[in-house]
């Protein structure tokens, strides 16, 4: 009877064991979501910033490389 009473603990422990690692996971998941979006944020904020620049100084050949990278990034 006491090995029927362990084998249910240790199934109880191995679900619960299972659903924190499930959880932890969807959180690890949303993390990275997080910093993926700040990351292209910032890029976007980047590349635009640059083709001001480049528009500014007149520098036709950089404005066209940067805009293929913003239209590639944006699509």
């Amino acid at each position: 009877m006491n090995n029927d009473h362990s084998s249910q603990e240790n199934t109880k422990a191995l679900v619960v064991y299972k659903e924190q690692q499930a959880t932890v996971s969807v959180v690890e998941m949303y993390a990275q979501m997080v910093l993926d979006e700040m990351e292209f944020n910032q890029k976007v904020k980047q590349l635009q910033t640059q083709i001001d620049e480049s528009l500014d100084s007149r520098n036709e050949a950089l404005f066209m490389k940067l805009t293929e990278e913003y239209k590639a990034l944006t699509r």
